[in-house]
């Protein structure tokens, strides 16, 4: 691969990897909730990717895991029961955190191909594609681009959440001391 192929399919990746996050608000958007449900519900919609992370060891790394470990039922069941268990509201959050994960899982086999998605690992690897899927550079997956950034925009401004807490993660739990 050519330098200038690689670095333009690293801008691509990051441009994909930031629909993800956009898609994953916006489901965490659906409902009214609090602001932890929305942040659990937004880290079941993006964690996956963190299979990805072999790239820093080496290809076969990366080949080995990614679309693997965090794009599987497992994982998936993993991050629903962590939403589920730290939610305000567990049922709602949890809904929508499976929803979050799995449209994550249907941009990647539509809107890049690549690597299989291997649902059912580590019991199988056998993997999930799609022959018509979309080149990475397509203008499919630039009008699903703009249409999830559009939406967040108009989402957050309807509902008129500044910037800094669209983006802020919930503050930690206070905890009172009693008197002994």
């Amino acid at each position: 691969m050519a330098p200038d192929d690689l670095e333009e399919t690293s801008v691509l990746t990051a441009l994909h990897f930031l629909t993800h996050i956009g898609q994953s608000w916006l489901v965490a958007n659906l409902v009214p909730g609090s602001r932890k449900d929305r942040w659990l519900v937004i880290l079941a919609g993006v964690a996956l990717d963190l299979d990805g992370a072999g790239i820093l060891w080496n290809d076969s790394a990366y080949r080995a895991l990614h679309r693997a470990a965090g794009h599987g039922a497992l994982a998936a069941l993993v991050l629903i029961g962590l939403a589920v268990l730290a939610a305000d509201r567990p049922l709602r959050t949890g809904a929508l955190a499976a929803l979050s994960f799995h449209l994550h899982l249907l941009l990647d086999v539509v809107g890049t191909g690549g690597l299989p998605i291997r649902y059912w690992w580590p019991a199988s690897d056998r993997g999930l594609t799609y022959d018509g899927h979309w080149r990475l550079a397509s203008w499919q997956n630039a009008l699903v681009m703009a249409f999830t950034a559009l939406a967040v925009l108009t989402i957050a401004l309807r509902s008129r959440r500044s910037r800094r807490h669209t983006l802020q993660p919930p503050p930690p739990p206070a905890y009172r001391v009693g008197r002994g």
